[in-house]
């Protein structure tokens, strides 16, 4: 639904219709200027990450711009190593952390006389970046703080476990936002704009939400190959129930382990051992609903 604004290099710039439309507001009720410099914030913001990720050695070849911020996509997705996605998603609230501290300092007299600083421009500057920083932190995906929620609980939870949790908390809180900005309307209807980011941010976590599955899919490959080239990885058990779904398993398995399921038949006796790659593999071909005992039966 993106279209293109810019390409430097092998980066494209995408401007989502909700961004547009929300610029459209702020246009309308006179604030271009402002509505220009929190475009300039916005695509600063979603650099950070950008040159964050660079560092780790992990390019960015597409960065689509939302209201809130944005999301980069990435040759190698970061949720797969959490440590390196909670650092990633980190850098953009302190992007305009460090911004809204300069600027601050700045009316203060910190670095001297200051000039302008009563101009109103400055002070929308401070209000932007703490706002961009605040909103950003929010523990809901597609939201920087929704991606350090996740990389938070996938050691524990399992990074399709860590990403269901992280979207609903971004659909439950996208309402809350809608509803309380249709409220303040009252008062101002510049406000609807914070109702807009609402209904997008349900939105975006929507999509986060029915693309989990994908994405987990595609960590486990990756974990497949990493094991094939190192030779060694951490390994962990698990002991599932014959009736058990091969999606429940996937559910649970980490990020840094490889899995070895225990397959117990109703009175809890062994019936198989199977590898993460079984059953990554029959999930593939065979679907996520298929139970351990089917899975089983059809290997014998």
């Amino acid at each position: 639904m993106s279209w293109r604004l810019v390409k430097f290099g092998e980066l494209e710039i995408t401007v989502h219709p909700f961004f547009l439309l929300f610029v459209f507001l702020w246009v309308l009720a006179g604030l271009p200027l402002q509505t220009f410099l929190l475009f300039i914030l916005v695509l600063g913001h979603e650099l950070t990450h950008a040159i964050a990720a660079k560092i780790y050695g992990v390019k960015v070849y597409r960065v689509e711009l939302f209201p809130f911020g944005g999301v980069g996509y990435l040759t190698n997705p970061l949720e797969f190593d959490p440590k390196k996605e909670f650092i990633v998603a980190g850098a953009g609230p302190a992007f305009n952390l460090v911004l809204f501290l300069c600027l601050w300092n700045y009316r203060l007299g910190l670095y001297g006389p200051p000039l302008y600083a009563d101009n109103p421009l400055i002070l929308f500057l401070c209000k932007a970046n703490i706002f961009l920083f605040f909103f950003n932190l929010l523990p809901a995906l597609p939201l920087d703080g929704g991606r350090l929620l996740r990389a938070s609980l996938s050691p524990r939870l399992g990074l399709y476990k860590a990403t269901e949790v992280a979207a609903s908390w971004g659909k439950w809180q996208g309402v809350f936002l809608a509803l309380i900005g249709l409220l303040f309307s009252y008062y101002d209807y510049m406000h609807l704009s914070l109702s807009l980011m609402g209904l997008f941010l349900y939105y975006a976590a929507g999509r986060e939400q029915k693309s989990a599955i994908y994405v987990f899919l595609r960590y486990l490959l990756r974990k497949e190959k990493t094991l094939k080239k190192h030779g060694v990885i951490k390994g962990e058990q698990l002991v599932a129930m014959e009736n058990t779904t091969i999606l429940e398993v996937l559910k649970r398995f980490k990020p840094t382990r490889y899995h070895q399921i225990i397959v117990l038949d109703q009175a809890c006796r062994v019936l198989k051992f199977l590898s993460e790659s079984q059953i990554l593999e029959a999930a593939l071909k065979q679907g996520m609903d298929l139970t351990l005992k089917r899975l089983v039966r059809r290997q014998k």
